[in-house]
């Protein structure tokens, strides 16, 4: 009977200690996309996501809270009757006080700031508006100061055929009174990807785009009265959708897009407070259409793991992509080494918006999933928490996308395929037969990014395996048109 007990013990304590890992896909019947996720002092979240009726092309925001496990215990709507509503941007003080940003534009209006508090059951404390002279708002970055006030920063435009964009950067109290905003009209364009803070000069840092003629992205070197000192170019072109996170005082990482010859990747570096590179692991290489996630890319708990995410053989026209696609994982050590990459997904289009660091250890994956094949312009949000070694382990849910260590495509292909595979598999072994069993193929995978030729091969299907210790840890089959 003691053993009993003490096993009883163990698995209740394993489930509420250990790392709970799920997939979750929300389906509605509206297009949905993912606003921020935060996650609650009890492991559970709060993610926000914008409603758009297609008719209209007006926006309401939603709440979901989600459990450990990945089930939704509570959801709510937020809606403004007159015109778009939306509450993206969420900075977590407590679970009372959430902090939650967006925009209030009535039909025919002007575009005003929204700021709410609600707390974990989506109840609203307050609520505030601060009238802009544009007509909507365009990306956001927001986080709380060491002196918990918010700061928030978007970029502002009008209606087109203008096309003229600026940098807006407003600064809140824990209750959304306004301390100060500054609109920068200097620079027509801008766009501001994340924000962070150095407490000891009391100086921000953001990555943006728009303020340089000879770099995509700047780093901007901001006061505290959100007057703007100094731009910098962004090092090795590691531009777009960036992430920030500093390690002390003197350190920080930088992760994005870049572009080398004709392929897109993205990277992680490890910068000085002067923005100078000590470090730069790219994930990908050439010939490759890898885009890094396009809110958040990056986060870290414990500098010594950090997980760097973003989607794999995207597709450049947005969120309704035509192809097959995963989310990829990795996780790097605090000098940038990489330890592994993971891949899920692969049986529609994904693209991967924010991975958020976990209190577990763990990480969680936010983003769109599009079935292209049965979907019409209307995708789905796709949630993937994994634990520290970006596995799942608990998972009940019905026919989830498997986790992978390596990931082949294009599929069908002709004239050549790409394999990119983790780290952790290095020397793996990639065979294909065809139908009759005949080798046609066979590579040791040494490099992340392996490509083959295939014009050698008539049109057809063929089968592939990857081999590792001896062991079959991947396979599938081909198509060659």
């Amino acid at each position: 009977m003691r053993q009993i007990l003490l096993l009883i013990f163990f698995l209740v304590f394993n489930f509420v200690c250990g790392q709970s890992t799920f997939t979750l896909l929300i389906s509605n019947p509206a297009d949905e996309r993912p606003g921020d996720i935060i996650e609650l002092s009890d492991h559970s979240f709060i993610l926000s996501s914008g409603l758009v009726n297609a008719s209209t092309n007006q926006a309401a925001q939603r709440f979901y809270k989600i459990n450990i496990v990945g089930t939704i215990t509570h959801d709510s709507i937020f809606e403004n009757p007159n015109g778009t509503g939306t509450l993206s941007a969420l900075v977590y003080i407590n679970d009372t006080n959430i902090f939650c940003i967006g925009e209030w534009v009535n039909l025919n209006e002007k575009c005003q700031i929204w700021v709410a508090g609600i707390d974990s059951g989506f109840n609203i404390h307050w609520n505030k508006k601060y009238q802009t002279d544009y007509n909507y708002s365009w990306n956001y970055t927001a986080f709380v100061n060491s002196q918990a006030k918010i700061i928030y920063g978007t970029s502002l435009f009008n209606s087109p055929p203008s096309g003229h964009y600026y940098l807006f950067l407003q600064e809140f109290s824990p209750t959304g009174d306004s301390i100060r905003s500054v609109m920068d009209s200097s620079v027509i364009a801008p766009l501001i990807f994340d924000m962070m803070e150095f407490p000891s000069n009391g100086m921000y840092r953001a990555a943006v785009s728009g303020y340089g003629q000879n770099s995509m992205g700047q780093l901007l070197m901001i006061d505290s009265s959100l007057t703007i000192l100094n731009v910098d170019p962004i090092p090795n072109s590691v531009y777009w959708y960036n992430a920030l996170k500093k390690i002390n005082d003197s350190s920080y990482f930088l992760s994005g897009n870049k572009h080398i010859n004709q392929s897109y990747d993205y990277a992680i570096m490890l910068l000085n407070e002067n923005n100078q590179c000590k470090k730069i692991s790219i994930i990908s290489q050439n010939d490759t259409i890898n885009y890094a996630g396009i809110v958040q890319s990056m986060d870290f708990l414990d500098p010594d793991r950090i997980f760097l995410g973003g989607t794999s053989n995207i597709s450049l026209g947005g969120v309704f992509g035509q192809q097959n696609s995963w989310y990829a994982l990795s996780n790097f050590d605090s000098a940038l080494n990489l330890r592994w990459t993971k891949y899920y997904g692969g049986d529609a289009y994904y693209l991967l918006q924010s991975v958020v660091a976990t209190q577990d250890g763990g990480a969680i994956l936010v983003g769109t999933r599009y079935d292209y094949p049965t979907q019409s312009n209307q995708c789905d949000i796709y949630l993937v928490k994994v634990n520290e070694n970006g596995v799942l382990t608990n998972n009940d849910h019905n026919q989830p996308p498997p986790v992978h260590d390596a990931i082949v495509f294009p599929n069908p292909g002709s004239n050549h395929l790409i394999i990119e595979s983790g780290p952790q598999i290095s020397g793996a072994e990639f065979r294909m037969t065809s139908i009759d069993g005949k080798q046609v193929i066979a590579k040791t995978l040494i490099e992340r990014k392996t490509t083959l030729e295939t014009q050698f091969l008539p049109p057809g299907s063929y089968v592939w395996q990857i081999l590792f210790n001896n062991k079959v840890i991947e396979s599938g089959k081909w198509i060659k048109e």
